[in-house]
């Protein structure tokens, strides 16, 4: 990282920038389209322990994603959050927004396990719902196996991911 001052360690300051983002974009290698970048903006759901972070995402049985995925899973992701800009009006070159984001490369996999994919399930319904009017208490979301039946989960694990904010003084 270049600008070693706006680095964020840790996986309870990374865990804090993650648990203000909504969205999450991905980016895939497309074969099928002379080895193009694919992207997507995507909900989802995480754990972070011991420097791992697991990205839980669901989708349709079928879909560009998932045939990008099972031809190479490997991954890179996004998510930020932008806040309030900064306008430098002696040299508007200077001029930047507040923000925070966490950035990383990892592996993709389709999710088997059932438990685990109601645990993928459960993690992003609590990561989406977070903040919203109706959970003023935290709520606990439980996925049974027919429900999870309905839906591919796959995750990205990844161990390569850096945190950096500009904050406000």
């Amino acid at each position: 990282m270049r600008r070693k001052d706006r680095e964020v360690l840790g996986d309870g300051n990374i865990a804090k920038i993650i648990e203000q983002c909504t969205t999450c974009h991905v980016a895939m290698v497309d074969d099928a389209n002379a080895g193009m970048p694919y992207m997507i903006p995507l909900s989802f759901g995480y754990s972070l322990n011991s420097g791992v972070l697991e990205l839980y995402f669901h989708c349709a049985h079928v879909g560009k994603k998932l045939d990008c995925i099972r031809k190479n899973p490997n991954v890179a992701f996004s998510m930020c959050v932008e806040n309030r800009i900064e306008i430098q009006e002696d040299n508007y070159c200077k001029s930047g927004r507040f923000y925070a984001s966490v950035v990383g490369q990892g592996k993709a996999e389709i999710v088997e396990d059932v438990a685990e994919k109601c645990r993928g399930l459960s993690l992003l319904m609590e990561r989406q719902t977070a903040g919203a009017p109706q959970s003023a208490a935290p709520h606990k979301f439980e996925f049974t196996p027919e429900q999870a039946a309905t839906v591919t989960v796959f995750k990205i694990t990844s161990t390569k991911f850096t945190g950096k904010a500009k904050a406000e003084k």
